[in-house]
């Protein structure tokens, strides 16, 4: 019974409000919304790239479904286990916020549900499979979080980076089909449409961090009965080391 108590202690004895530069926010409909920035030393303790990152697509997230039927635990376990890099992810929705990108109702989502699951029961650090390198590790934290697969980025992440580096071994270019049908069974849970999922997230972080081009074919395929918009993977030269 001590530990969510202790928990919650650890939390309030993070940088007090009032150590924290206020930025004010005017509302039309109330007094100014007021956001506490983080202290520049936390900011640059943490990732400010991932931390930007994962603030933007939490955003993004709480606007596609206006706050509405949010799988808590699942952002929960996405969001950083450093309390200070979380008081980064809180300014910047608070500022989305008081610059109008999200609603009062989407704010209020953050507020009183993610906010309260993260504080009593902040997440620990990803722990990744044996055989994960280094390599893909620091991959996996340039991808930033996923909020929208069913598995966290640090699970499937270096599993489909290994895959998809297999075919850059036969050829520097290989359509999506090809990718699909050497991925053998679906892991208990999954389905699918849940692996083209993971499949598009990883691939979309290795085209942003300049591994790869995506073309597109103008032609879908299908993977255990979902349908994906075929692309061609075209591969960089290799890179120093395996991932």
């Amino acid at each position: 019974m001590l530990l969510p108590l202790l928990l919650l202690v650890e939390f309030s004895c993070s940088v007090s409000p009032s150590q924290r530069h206020l930025i004010e926010f005017p509302q039309i409909d109330g007094p100014p919304l007021q956001c506490f920035e983080p202290l520049h030393a936390v900011v640059v303790k943490g990732d400010k790239a991932n931390l930007e990152l994962t603030a933007k697509r939490l955003g993004t997230l709480l606007q596609l479904t206006g706050g509405v039927g949010l799988d808590v635990e699942r952002i929960r376990q996405e969001l950083p286990a450093d309390v200070s890099s979380f008081e980064e992810i809180e300014f910047r929705i608070c500022a989305q916020y008081g610059n109008g990108v999200l609603s009062k109702k989407e704010y209020h989502a953050f507020t009183t549900q993610i906010i309260p699951a993260y504080k009593t029961n902040p997440p620990e650090k990803p722990v990744y499979d044996a055989g994960t390198t280094a390599a893909a590790q620091l991959l996996v934290e340039a991808c930033g979080p996923s909020f929208t697969t069913k598995r966290i980025a640090a699970k499937f992440v270096p599993n489909w980076i290994t895959h998809i580096n297999r075919l850059r071994k036969e050829r520097n270019a290989q359509d999506l089909p090809y990718l699909f049908e050497g991925w053998g069974p679906i892991p208990v849970g999954l389905t699918g449409k849940d692996l083209i999922n993971e499949a598009t997230f990883t691939l979309n972080c290795m085209v942003k961090e300049g591994e790869i081009w995506m073309e597109k074919l103008g032609t879908t395929g299908s993977y255990w009965d979902e349908n994906f918009e075929n692309q061609r993977i075209i591969f960089r030269p290799p890179p120093a080391g395996p991932y």
